[in-house]
């Protein structure tokens, strides 16, 4: 089975056809790669779809929904010590479309990162607020449209002024359209996928340790 086969369940809402692609997934391999290899490819899709007018909301918002119930139940059974001593947070910026930064989050704090989620802002200098207030050193911004990819720029450029050791690392849609776009705005990496988010911030923390 593939991924594919999944998104045409999460489409049909068969909630039977989603759990046996699951347990046949995890016979074989760990949860955390289910959410990157089907559920992170599925949504992608399916959003892909809805924007041509092939799928319904409806379809979109009950796909979420069973997706994220998934990920909640896969990341509940694992349970790690913190890694982080520095504060870390995320966001969403401007857009409201948030399940992405759910499933990230979620995979970060069960890979033993402490994370503060300061859900979705649209104003840089009210983040610029958060992350002075609460010392963060690691920001991490989700978005899904391509403008606010690049209010990303202000943000980045009023944050290293006040902070240059403050690590911003971003991801989304845009980004994966541009390989080139994270530099652009200034952030300091992109992550294509929630396993890749890991192994940057495992790799930040090494380094500031």
């Amino acid at each position: 089975m593939n991924w594919e086969v999944f998104e045409k369940a999460l489409i049909n809402y068969d909630k039977l056809e989603v759990n046996k692609i699951l347990q046949h997934f995890l016979a074989k391999k760990n949860g955390i790669d289910f959410i990157d290899e089907y559920i992170v490819k599925s949504l992608n899709s399916i959003g892909d779809k809805w924007e041509k007018g092939e799928v319904a909301l409806s379809q979109v918002y009950m796909s979420s929904r069973l997706c994220e119930e998934i990920a909640i139940t896969i990341l509940a059974e694992k349970n790690f010590p913190i890694k982080n001593a520095k504060p870390i947070a995320i966001v969403t910026l401007e857009d409201y479309h948030t399940l992405g930064k759910k499933i990230v989050c979620a995979v970060v704090r069960s890979s033993g990162f402490d994370l503060i989620d300061y859900g979705t802002i649209s104003e840089p200098e009210e983040i610029l607020k958060k992350v002075t207030e609460d010392k963060i050193k690691i920001l991490m911004i989700s978005v899904l449209m391509y403008n606010s990819a690049l209010k990303i720029k202000k943000i980045s450029q009023m944050l290293h002024e006040k902070d240059p050791s403050v690590r911003i690392l971003v991801g989304g849609a845009p980004f994966l359209m541009d390989n080139a776009l994270w530099k652009e705005v200034g952030a300091d990496e992109m992550g294509k996928s929630a396993a890749d988010n890991i192994a940057i911030l495992d790799r930040w923390i090494k380094e500031d340790s």
